[in-house]
Formats: structure tokens, C-alpha cells, sequence
């Protein structure tokens, strides 16, 4: 307990009364406020720890800086990734393997093994462009064996479209070059659905149309008989029933009329000599042109000489009984001159001659 002194009188009174006991006047309300405390000079941190707030400051804002920039530009990377890869499975899936060959290959040069895709697209770069390289050593060498030995290596690979229509297309030439029904019927069992299919059964309508029936081959050789029978006996009209209504060529003459036809008989019956002509060995080719049947002859043409002196003799003998054989006949007049010739004819489909060439 302390003393204070009242602030009426003056005396000293205890501080735990509540009034004055000399004067009773009220202490409570004037007691006097605690001390307070000194003011202490106030205290400046010191160099070491400012530098620590300012290191601890600089790496948090580098931190949040950090962290901002892989938001931002990582989230924008990863965005291009998947736009380069989307593109590349779409370039796979529609076959466009020029545009595949570039993306991927872009891909590869711009992104690191850590991209997201990268080590599927790595695969498929590795796959595609081994096979690449195959298939333009295939596709170089321009033949079936080549392609068949890229679809054996592989059989579902990215070039499988381009190796089914390159092995269609040699196999119908295979066919072309051979250009028989057997040939065209193992290229249409081969390729059912074949971009030549209509070309081969074309093909094969033509070679049944141009097999040549036995009325034809008759009809070929009876023309040709009559057309060296009519040149032996000088015999305009009886030619002239042979030929068609236009000749393109007829014994080394382009064209000729039917006088340059007769001029050319008439200097074969020039001297007296009698001749006789045989076909022999015809070979007769038939073909399709603008869906008209064309005929090609190949023969041999003996020609033979016989003055008339000779054939007068023969014909006397004959008359005068004159046989010189075993069975009463008499010989037949040897020719003066035998002539061989190596003949071509052309005929039309009405069986007349377009076309006579003759060597000797």
C-alpha cells in the first residue's frame, strides 16, 4: 500500500481509501493514471537481414514468373504438339503419304523425345520411311516381280494402294503383250475388280470375233484363186470382180486405178508366152479395225512360163492319142520358166483385195 495525497486538503491518505478522511472527498475518480513506461529508442534492422528479405522477395517473384511462363507458353506448346500430330494421323488416314512424309518429318526436327507424341510419331517415322524407301526401289523397277516382293515385305503397309494398282496395271500389260483369251482370263481372275476389267473383255470379244471360220478361209482363197486366174487368162472383167473399189497399193503402185491395174496385166501378156499362176501355203490373219473385220494373207505365188508352141504340142499329142506315160495320158508341157514370189494380200470384209504386194 502507498500514500497519495488528497486533492482538497493536501494530507496524505492510503490508496486503497475510496474518500478523503479528513475532508471526504471522493479518491476514485482522481487517481492518479500508472506510470508509463519510458520511451525506447526504436530498433533499424541490420544489413544481413534486409539482404535475406530481398533474396527471399527476388526468388518468390521469380518462382510466380516461372511458374507464369510454363502456364502461358507451355500450355501454347503443348497446344502446337497436338495440332502437328492431329495432322499426321490425318494425312495417314486419307493416304496423302506426300504430305505425311513432310509433317512427320517437320515433327521429328521441332519437338524432343519429352513431347507428348513423340515417341509414337518417332515409330511411325521409322516404319514409314523404311518403307518409303522400298517402295521407290519397287516402283523404279517397273516390273511384277518387284511389286509382288514389296506386298510379300509389306503386306499392310502405307504404300498398299499404290503396290495394288501398279501390280493391276503390269499385269494387264502382261496380258496385252501375250494378247490371248487365256491371258486375259488369268488377269480377270487375278483382278475381279481390276481398272482394266472392261479393256479386257474387250479385248477378248475381239480375239473370239477374229477367229477365222472356215467359210472365211474358203471365201479368202476362192478371191485370190480368181484374181491370178483373171491376171493369167488377161481377163479385165473377171479381175476386176476380185478387187475392192479402192486399192491402196497393188505391186509396187500407190493407189492405182483399175487402168493402171489392166496396163500392168496387159504388159504381162505382152509376147506370146502362156502363163499359169498357183497360191500356195496362204496364211490367213484376221483382225478387228473400227469393228470391221480386215483379212491378212500371207502366201507363195509360183509362176509359170510356157510358150505357145510348147502347149500346142502337148495339145496334139493329146488328140492324136499320143501317150507318154503308163496310163495313156500324155506328159504335161514343162514350163520354160518357173518364177517363185513371197505374197502379201489384204482383203476386206466383203472378201475383195485393198492391198497386193508381190517379191520375188
Amino acid at each position: 500500500m502507498s500514500l497519495v495525497k488528497c486533492p482538497e486538503c493536501g494530507h496524505e491518505v492510503s490508496t486503497l481509501a475510496t474518500s478523503c478522511p479528513h475532508c471526504g472527498c471522493p479518491l476514485g475518480n482522481h487517481a492518479p493514471s500508472q506510470p508509463q513506461p519510458s520511451a525506447q529508442p526504436e530498433k533499424k534492422p541490420n544489413g544481413h537481414a534486409v539482404a535475406t528479405i530481398v533474396v527471399v522477395s527476388i526468388v518468390i517473384l521469380a518462382l510466380g514468373a516461372a511458374a507464369a511462363w510454363h502456364i502461358f507458353f507451355r500450355g501454347s506448346d503443348n497446344a502446337d504438339e497436338r495440332a502437328a500430330y492431329d495432322n499426321i494421323v490425318r494425312y495417314q488416314n486419307e493416304g496423302r503419304l506426300d504430305s505425311l512424309a513432310e509433317a512427320l518429318s517437320t515433327y521429328l526436327d521441332t519437338y524432343n523425345p519429352d513431347a507428348h507424341h513423340y515417341s509414337q510419331l518417332k515409330a511411325l517415322g521409322d516404319r514409314f520411311f523404311a518403307e518409303r524407301t522400298d517402295w521407290q526401289a519397287a516402283e523404279g523397277s517397273l516390273t511384277l516381280a518387284s511389286v509382288r516382293h514389296f506386298l510379300d515385305v509389306h503386306p499392310d503397309g502405307l504404300y498398299l494402294k499404290q503396290a495394288q494398282t501398279k501390280l493391276d496395271s503390269l499385269s494387264f500389260v502382261e496380258a496385252n503383250q501375250a494378247d490371248t483369251r487365256e491371258a486375259y482370263e488369268h488377269y480377270l481372275a487375278q483382278f475381279p475388280q481390276g481398272r482394266y476389267t472392261a479393256d479386257a473383255r474387250q479385248k477378248m470379244n475381239e480375239l473370239d470375233s477374229a477367229e477365222l471360220s472356215p467359210e472365211e478361209e474358203t471365201a479368202i482363197n476362192g478371191t485370190l484363186d480368181a484374181h491370178f486366174n483373171a491376171l493369167a487368162d488377161n481377163n479385165r472383167a473377171a479381175i476386176e470382180t476380185t478387187l475392192a473399189p479402192v486399192i491402196s497399193s497393188y505391186i509396187g503402185k500407190a493407189n492405182p486405178e483399175l487402168e493402171d491395174i489392166y496396163a500392168y496385166m496387159q504388159h504381162m501378156h505382152s509376147s506370146s508366152r502362156i502363163l499359169f499362176f498357183s497360191v500356195k501355203n496362204p496364211t490367213i490373219t484376221k483382225v478387228k479395225l473400227q469393228g470391221r473385220s480386215i483379212y491378212n494373207v500371207q502366201f507363195t505365188l509360183d509362176e509359170e512360163t510356157y510358150s505357145s508352141s510348147s502347149v500346142r504340142h502337148a495339145h496334139l499329142d493329146t488328140e492324136d492319142g499320143v501317150a507318154s506315160n503308163g496310163d495313156g495320158e500324155a506328159d504335161a508341157p514343162k514350163p520354160d520358166n518357173v518364177k517363185r514370189f513371197s505374197g502379201t494380200a489384204v482383203l476386206d470384209e466383203s472378201m475383195k483385195i485393198t492391198s497386193l504386194v508381190l517379191r520375188q
